[in-house]
């Protein structure tokens, strides 16, 4: 009982705080960073919609890094730069494979409606982004 009311001590020691409210919200304006820049490429260029995908999305991981580092860990390590935007890529791709594991999981094998699996695996991975990103890439000195 004692280790499950650690971690419950530690879960909320993450996430009811400002940080995770400000790496929320950052998330948030990367979905409209995301969706504008795919709309925009789609709508006004010639660029196939698969292309305009990875576009908006490195879009969006380069906006969710820079207000990141500037607002939500601002007053974290002295980490290099390049080495620091490397890490967050790599947990992106572990945010990635935790959204899409969770909806499988979710939908395929305990046969759960896909979009409301789908909102859960999302939850999933904002989880797994906090965080990689708290843990590795702005770590408390």
């Amino acid at each position: 009982m004692k280790r499950v009311m650690r971690i419950l001590r530690w879960i909320r020691a993450k996430f009811l705080t400002k940080t995770f409210l400000k790496f929320a919200i950052v998330g948030g304006s990367g979905v409209v960073v995301n969706m504008l820049v795919f709309l925009i490429l789609t709508n006004y260029t010639s660029i196939h919609h698969l292309v305009a995908s990875a576009i908006a999305t490195e879009t969006a991981i380069l906006n969710n890094f820079t207000w990141n580092h500037l607002w939500t860990f601002r007053r974290r390590g002295k980490m290099n730069i390049l080495v620091r935007i490397a890490a967050f890529h790599g947990s992106r791709i572990l945010g990635l494979v935790v959204t899409v594991a969770g909806l499988y999981v979710l939908s395929d094998l305990l046969g759960f409606p896909m979009n409301p699996s789908y909102v859960v695996a999302i939850g999933l991975g904002v989880i797994a982004n906090f965080l990689t990103s708290d843990l590795f890439v702005w770590p408390e000195s």
